[in-house]
């Protein structure tokens, strides 16, 4: 059934989400997954769930003149952590789901105040880069919160920004990672079942959402300094985070009395 409510909650989550990733290279997962569950209009694994898809068309349009500058060696390790990992945290999300539901809110609303500081702080490049195992360790960790939320970006940014390497190459293989991550994702949880026929029909019709958020980003630079637009993003994302912490908080106290 069709419920403006909820669709402009979804939408504006999306919009918001696609251009924030079309600029910095991540962070479609973690806006929308803040700007949902605080609104409260789809349950978590759905929203995991249509995010895994909308990134893919998100990154698919953000890496059409972009994806020459993929650095091959933090893209291949990256997502050879990464792959193995998103099935465990997709065991972990139907887990909590069914058993502890109040629990999940927790992780989840750790998950978003932990990941903001990513955003905030200015990594410091390394002088040297990170050897292969650490990078794919770091990948494995990223795809467990892949697997979960569909938003592995807290992670592996971080770590991506602080290898000695340019900008937009960063950029680059982040939207890259996520486009095989994100894909593989999605098959998992179409096995699942998770795709009903109204979560079906919200994706197809966030998906034109989508492709004019990432145009715009790329055709509108934000006239802000990096360290700006990280340290907005950050506020947004964990005063949502504390918000969904003070709630599952009260109702898991509300249930031990």
């Amino acid at each position: 059934m069709f419920d403006l409510y909820i669709y402009s909650v979804f939408l504006i989550a999306v919009a918001v989400g696609a251009w924030l990733q079309a600029t910095s290279g991540f962070a479609l997962g973690l806006i929308v997954m803040a700007i949902v569950q605080m609104s409260g209009v789809l349950s978590i694994a759905e929203t995991a769930a249509a995010i895994s898809v909308l990134a893919f068309v998100n990154i698919a349009v953000s890496l059409v003149d972009s994806f020459k500058d993929v650095d091959r060696r933090l893209f291949l390790f990256l997502t050879l952590g990464q792959l193995p990992a998103i099935a465990l945290g997709i065991t972990f999300l139907n887990f909590l789901t069914r058993e502890a539901t109040v629990l999940l809110e927790i992780v989840f609303a750790l998950f978003l105040i932990i990941g903001s500081f990513s955003l905030a702080l200015n990594p410091t490049p390394r002088e040297r880069r990170s050897p292969a195992f650490a990078t794919a360790g770091i990948g494995f960790v990223g795809g467990i919160f892949g697997g979960m939320f569909a938003a592995s970006g807290p992670v592996v940014g971080w770590f991506a920004y602080r290898q000695p390497i340019v900008i937009a190459s960063i950029r680059a293989s982040l939207l890259a990672m996520l486009g095989v991550t994100t894909c593989t994702r999605t098959v998992l949880v179409w096995i699942d079942g998770i795709f009903t026929q109204s979560l079906i029909f919200i994706i197809v019709v966030a998906v034109p959402v989508v492709f004019l958020a990432t145009y715009l980003a790329k055709r509108f630079q934000p006239k802000v300094t990096d360290r700006q637009f990280r340290r907005a993003v950050f506020t947004l994302v964990f005063l949502v985070g504390c918000w969904i912490l003070s709630v599952a908080v009260i109702e898991l106290l509300r249930e031990s009395i």
